[in-house]
């Protein structure tokens, strides 16, 4: 990691010297920031990885604007769908930083950029959790993170590992999730009766969901299954054959 640290580094330095870059070498630019606030991030240096972050908001916003003069519409569509996980990263930085209004203001852009995105909404929780001990503000928070968990659609296996996949998002762990549900739903954490009765039936969901597919009651991926079966033909291919033939 430190020497995948020092050659982003020197890779951005380098891109970013060249004042008149061509739409590629901005976007090469943004894909190294992107980079280089993540391995900031795993490497705990929370204050470079917030400036990292901070250069790749304005620097994508460069390659937004670089699409929108070439009239690539869906260029530009594509760059600016990144920045929702960007403002995640940049949040996770601010909560390890210690900076809770910070955290939840980043949490809170990706949220509304992504609003099914399942990390974007759970992490305002962890924030509150980590740098306040208690949930007791966290109530509208959780009920948002409730509505995401309903509409995420049902628990897919992929690989072994036990999934949600959000139409549109990145897919989010189980075992993770579960953990965190746990862990807020504790009496030491006091959140909102009203919120915490929401999670629980989100959690029970969950759960039910995992043991249909363990047991084979529910396909390991439902969503995939009902592609695959909207494509079989609906029409009996021996009738088919024989119509055919009679002609």
């Amino acid at each position: 990691m430190e020497i995948a640290e020092v050659m982003a580094s020197e890779l951005s330095e380098l891109l970013y010297s060249d004042k008149n870059r061509s739409i590629g070498k901005q976007n090469h630019l943004v894909m190294v920031l992107r980079d280089l606030a993540t391995i900031h991030e795993i490497r705990g240096k929370w204050l470079e990885s917030v400036a990292a972050g901070t250069q790749l908001n304005k620097e994508r916003g460069k390659l937004v604007s670089m699409h929108r003069r070439d009239r690539d519409k869906a260029g530009a569509a594509a760059i600016q769908a990144e920045a929702a996980v960007d403002e995640i990263q940049r949040g996770r930085a601010r909560m390890n930083q210690g900076s809770l209004r910070k955290a939840l203001s980043h949490f809170g852009k990706a949220r509304k950029l992504a609003p099914g995105n399942i990390e974007a909404a759970a992490r305002r929780i962890e924030a509150r959790e980590k740098l306040k001990g208690t949930l007791r503000g966290a109530g509208r928070d959780a009920l948002k993170l409730a509505k995401v968990l309903q509409k995420a659609g049902p628990v897919s296996r992929i690989s072994e590992v036990f999934q949600l996949q959000p139409e549109g998002e990145v897919s989010h762990p189980v075992a993770g999730l579960q953990e965190d549900l746990s862990r807020w739903l504790s009496l030491e954490m006091e959140l909102p009766a009203k919120s915490a009765a929401s999670l629980i039936q989100c959690k029970k969901e969950i759960e039910r969901q995992i043991i249909a597919i363990e047991a084979g009651e529910q396909a390991a991926n439902a969503r995939l299954q009902a592609a695959i079966e909207s494509l079989e033909p609906v029409v009996d291919y021996h009738t088919y054959s024989t119509s055919g033939t009679s002609q």
